[in-house]
């Protein structure tokens, strides 16, 4: 008998590729092909996202053009999971019919059941699966996809921070740490699927154990660290409220932990950080990084900043600006303020103009770049570790250091390099070909 095939899209965040991920070793697991395209499968299923404006538009977009696919019959069933509509349940279920049946981002493991439920005929009307936020329902695991070398692991989920832009806990729930063992053995798993790269991923990982008490960061990394010696371990979404000082040690103690923190501070304005809900002072949070750079004195940094905050003056935006410079960030995503439907931050009066948020918007991207150059002429010169992800016919591999995360950071541009995708090599970086690119050769 032929195999049933489900397409599975993803749509913003990186993490909905980790859920995609489990979704399809599950789905395989049940005796399911997964497809490439949506052409030809029988069902397809979209991760939606719901975390800014433009990604949810993007979900609600792709959802109507898979249900056009419906209606010409190159598909017959859609399902649709993920914070879209964990966050607008009632109003998705009511508006898509295009959509047979949506399912909550705790209950991935009924989605195997869910599709032979479909393929059967046997769900007469709309579903939605959906409970309580909880950890250990699902038993699924990661599998290989495009880039089985670098694997993400999530080791906390939810967040208790209570940022008052952020809809986070209403789409993920509170923070949720998972078990070390539990952890070890995805890593496990992952790595005997070829990892050369570990990521560990969280809302906000910096926060893993607190609702425990059972562990911390940085004795969750040192255990992975000294388990794994032979594969990249990076951390990321670290708030620095939370970055414990004993983090930068660690980083130093293993040479197979990335010197790379990912640190989105959003802002540098006390006024504008308290309307915010974060906790820290700027000069608080400069002092944790300097401690962090005390310890690993290459470190890498990448943040991110929103501009346009209810409130925000010319004044916020110089005190931005200057922090900026201050601590010399190696990358940085800048970020109009998205009001995001029922968070505090949405009924905040004094709104920024929207061509006012864009005029600083496009300022702060412009000393922030600069910034950056003089970060990546620093590394001219240097014998780099580069992982290699890509090669072109014409002998161009493309890769990254442990620098910089995949598919957001910097990539290192190798002409002449008989390396293959997953291989790790030494490069030497020769010069800057293009914004967020190096040029070097083999070594």
């Amino acid at each position: 008998m032929e195999r049933v095939r489900v397409y599975l899209h993803p749509v913003g965040c990186p993490k909905a590729n980790v859920d995609l991920e489990k979704v399809s070793r599950g789905l395989k697991d049940k005796g399911f092909e997964i497809a490439d395209l949506p052409t030809g499968a029988l069902v397809a299923v979209l991760f939606g996202c719901a975390f800014i404006d433009d990604a949810k538009r993007e979900s609600i977009d792709t959802i109507l053009e898979i249900g056009e696919l419906k209606r010409e019959g190159d598909l017959k069933y859609l399902v649709v999971t993920g914070c879209l509509p964990e966050k607008y349940t009632e109003s998705v279920t009511q508006s898509l019919p295009e959509v047979d049946a949506f399912i909550g981002n705790s209950y991935l493991d009924s989605l195997p059941a869910l599709v032979s439920d479909l393929c059967r005929g046997e769900l007469g009307k709309k579903q939605w699966v959906g409970g309580p936020f909880e950890w250990g329902r699902s038993e699924l695991r990661s599998v290989p996809r495009s880039s089985p070398w670098t694997r993400t692991v999530m080791i906390s989920d939810g967040c208790d921070n209570g940022c008052t832009y952020c809809s986070i806990p209403h789409m993920r729930g509170g923070l949720r740490s998972r078990e070390v063992p539990e952890i070890i053995s995805e890593i496990d798993l992952v790595v005997g699927q070829g990892a050369k790269e570990v990521v560990l991923a969280g809302q906000d990982t910096a926060s893993y154990g607190k609702d425990t008490g059972q562990s911390d960061l940085p004795r969750l990394l040192a255990e992975v660290a000294a388990r794994f010696p032979s594969q990249w371990i990076r951390l990321s979404y670290i708030n620095p409220d939370n970055m414990d000082t004993g983090l930068g040690p660690v980083i130093a103690c293993y040479s197979n932990v990335c010197n790379y923190v990912d640190l989105p501070i959003q802002h540098a304005s006390p006024k504008i950080l308290a309307a915010m809900g974060r906790r820290s002072d700027p000069d608080w949070v400069a002092s944790r990084i300097d401690a962090l750079r005390e310890a690993v004195p290459d470190v890498a940094l990448r943040t991110s900043v929103i501009v346009g905050f209810p409130g925000e003056k010319e004044t916020d935006v110089d005190l931005l600006l200057d922090f900026l410079r201050r601590i010399e960030f190696d990358l940085a995503g800048v970020f109009a303020f998205s009001p995001q439907e029922g968070t505090p931050a949405a009924a905040l009066k004094s709104r920024v103009p929207g061509d006012t948020a864009q005029d600083r918007l496009v300022e702060v991207t412009g000393v922030q770049e600069e910034i950056a150059r003089k970060r990546m002429e620093a590394f001219i010169g240097r014998d780099l570790d580069v992982l290699i992800e890509e090669v072109a016919d014409t002998g161009e591999a493309t890769g990254r250091s442990q620098y910089d995360m995949a598919e957001i950071d910097r990539v290192i541009r190798i002409s002449d390099c008989t390396a293959r995708p997953g291989d790790m090599i030494t490069a030497k970086i020769d010069g800057i070909s293009a914004p967020y690119e190096w040029a070097a050769t083999c070594k």
